[in-house]
């Protein structure tokens, strides 16, 4: 019996679906081992209550995490509805790495999961767009941002020089998000962290959001519809960016726009875009900078200023 079986052994019995009983058929299938081959006995518990021990309190950690990684979803659905839902997703979802950051990735797809063929009212939809949202925001805090570009960011691209034939190349930073919701998630979000008691859900409404960080500072912002399809664009090109001159026809046929008509808006938003951080212009050398947003920032405390 090597240390790397073993280990594979006693993982498969802690982190199967169903708890230890499932895990010791799961394991015995898998590795030919039983409960009783690998545990020594003793004279205190037998070895199935000491392996339950060690599973639930494995278990028991990663539920805290995903507490700490989605409060809101947390709030909405209450402590009993939340652990069962996190629990299943634990299950079927063990840890695949040695960071916790990777625990929680898919917790909104299996809330998403969870729903298929339940009809897509708001109410429904609520606690997947507010796992979105906040895993988002985690993504734009872990991810490269521009603080170590500044303000040079927003000064790379000049509107005016745009409107007098240039034609700069434009990118997003790394770390911004877009999001496409069916639920009002942020407003939604502000008014559930200010209230005692869970508000009622909102009807169902299409929401675009951008999520992003600045000076360390995780943001938010809602955007009209021409303004995602921009952001898409630049998103899905990746770092190498691209020219405007490319972006805005293929950003004004998804938002039906004219190009005339797209030109004109982004002459006026450019400058707030630039200075938010969502759209840069700098080499990508200069652009990384790994640091996380600053302990304690509250990013829908800090959206609900803009």
């Amino acid at each position: 019996m090597s240390l790397p079986d073993l280990q594979a052994w006693f993982l498969t019995v802690m982190t199967s679906p169903g708890g230890v009983e499932q895990g010791q058929a799961l394991a015995l299938q898998r590795h030919g081992w039983r409960l009783d081959d690998v545990i020594a006995h003793g004279h205190g518990a037998a070895p199935a209550a000491r392996m339950r021990i060690y599973a639930d309190g494995y278990v028991l950690r990663l539920l805290d995490c995903l507490r700490a990684d989605y409060p809101l979803v947390h709030k909405l659905l209450g402590e009993d509805l939340f652990s069962f839902f996190a629990r299943g997703y634990i299950w079927r979802h063990p840890p695949s790495t040695t960071s916790l950051y990777d625990l929680g990735a898919g917790f909104a797809g299996f809330l998403a999961a969870s729903q298929a063929g339940q009809g897509a009212d708001g109410a429904l939809r609520l606690p997947v767009a507010l796992a979105q949202l906040e895993r988002a925001c985690t993504e734009a805090g872990r991810a490269p941002g521009l603080e170590a570009a500044g303000r040079a960011a927003g000064q790379a691209v000049s509107p005016l020089d745009w409107l007098m034939g240039g034609d700069p190349l434009l990118r997003t930073p790394a770390c911004l998000r877009l999001l496409d919701l069916d639920v009002p998630a942020l407003d939604y979000a502000r008014a559930l962290l200010a209230a005692d008691d869970v508000p009622p859900a909102p009807a169902r409404a299409r929401s675009l959001l951008t999520v992003t960080r600045m000076a360390f500072r995780v943001g938010m912002k809602e955007l009209q519809e021409w303004q995602y399809h921009f952001l898409a664009r630049l998103v899905a090109a990746g770092p190498e960016g691209m020219l405007a001159s490319q972006c805005l026809p293929l950003a004004a046929r998804h938002a039906d726009l004219s190009e005339h008509d797209m030109r004109v808006n982004l002459l006026a938003w450019l400058p707030g875009a630039l200075a938010a951080g969502l759209i840069h212009s700098l080499p990508t050398g200069n652009e990384s900078d790994k640091g996380r947003a600053a302990g304690g920032c509250d990013p829908f405390a800090a959206a609900s200023q803009d």
